[in-house]
């Protein structure tokens, strides 16, 4: 029995040290795995380059850049202004965008307005929701701006106004124009600085009526009711206080199509002015020519100075000249009537005149005796 206990103690004795051995062990290999694998991470490791400091604030600036509001906010139409032309609220702005180049002086404000009188369906009344987008343009140089337009346009500024419907200027310094088309219209200005353009999106044409005939006793007319007009002459008034206020860019814009025309007649008129003072100095110059020539001033052409002069012996004494004028001639016939108190011809005379230059001037000079008494004498030059 006492051997059975001793055998007992020692075997779980035995039992307790095994236990700590794999204790021990446990950990160390662990230890080993995670050498091994810290190892094998190095070997896949990629290194990445470091930044330099440079390249470091360089981030940090941009991230540190701030935007600027745009001064152009300001000359956009309030609410109230809008409401005031429109006699209720009708549009609202939904988004204004502003951006600024400064390698080429542009400043750009874009905005856009909704008529918040139509309910946004996207599959009914998708296309019924009226927008209005204004774009403002601030430019300091010229070519810059041209282009500039060209990026952003397929025509030219010069194409825009010489087909614009209507045409007009509130100043010396702007330009406007006007056109529309089924599904809206556009009013752009164009003054020293700034480009102004305001487009209405309206399919149904609910706020204006822009379908009428171009031409004709339909052509279309603007009213107070129209917008794109409204709202380019609040931000041109913003800008240049020296525009009267009283003063409405719809009723100053007049039917591009009838300026060209009254411009073409008064350039017909001009030409024919031209033309008239042309032949004016010409004549001027074949005058001073003839004077030099000895010929009389102010010389008419034809038959001058006739007369036909009867002595107190019965002869007759028939004297004057004949001026040619700017074609040779090799023959002029002078045919010498005489009339009695009725204007009868009671007795006929002919006499040539031969080799006559252009511009030269010819005397004549005859006699005649006639039995019967006469009232008058006449000539007449066939050539």
């Amino acid at each position: 029995m006492k051997k059975i206990i001793i055998f007992t103690i020692f075997t779980v004795l035995m039992i307790f040290s095994i236990q700590q051995i794999s204790y021990a062990e446990e950990p160390s290999e662990e230890k080993d795995r995670s050498e091994e694998v810290k190892e094998a991470y190095k070997i896949f490791k990629r290194d990445l380059p470091v930044k330099n400091n440079t390249e470091i604030i360089e981030e940090e600036k941009k991230k540190e850049v701030k935007k600027i509001p745009s001064k152009l906010k300001k000359i956009l139409p309030t609410e109230e202004q809008l409401e005031k032309i429109t006699l209720r609220t009708i549009w609202k702005f939904i988004d204004k965008q502003s951006n600024f180049d400064e390698e080429v002086g542009i400043e750009t404000m874009t905005a856009l307005l909704r008529d918040i009188t139509r309910v946004y369906d996207p599959i009914v009344n998708k296309y019924r929701v009226a927008t209005i987008q204004i774009e403002i343009i601030k430019y300091d140089d010229i070519y810059e701006l041209e282009y500039y337009w060209d990026e952003i346009s397929v025509n030219s500024l010069e194409k825009i106004f010489d087909n614009g419907y209507l045409v007009g200027s509130p100043n010396e310094d702007i330009d406007c124009m006007f056109n529309h088309s089924e599904e809206g219209a556009m009013t752009l200005c164009k003054s020293n600085e700034y480009i102004i353009q305001s487009t209405i999106y309206d399919k149904y044409q609910e706020h204006f009526s822009y379908n009428k005939l171009k031409v004709g006793s339909e052509k279309l007319e603007l009213t107070q009711d129209e917008m794109t007009t409204r709202i380019v002459d609040i931000i041109l008034k913003n800008i240049d206080s020296s525009i009267n206020e009283e003063t409405q860019l719809y009723k100053m814009l007049e039917s591009n199509r009838e300026i060209k025309e009254s411009e073409l007649k008064e350039k017909q008129v001009m030409n024919k002015k031209n033309k008239e003072e042309v032949e004016n100095n010409n004549l001027k110059v074949e005058q001073n020519r003839n004077k030099l020539l000895g010929i009389e001033k102010d010389k008419k052409y034809g038959i001058q100075n006739f007369s036909c002069i009867k002595d107190e012996f019965g002869l007759i004494t028939i004297s004057g000249q004949f001026n040619n004028n700017q074609i040779k001639k090799d023959k002029v016939v002078l045919d010498i009537l005489f009339l009695d108190y009725e204007q009868n011809i009671i007795f006929k005379n002919s006499a040539n005149l031969l080799d006559i230059d252009k511009f030269e001037t010819k005397r004549f000079l005859g006699n005649t005796k006639i039995d019967e008494s006469y009232s008058t004498c006449t000539v007449k030059a066939n050539y």
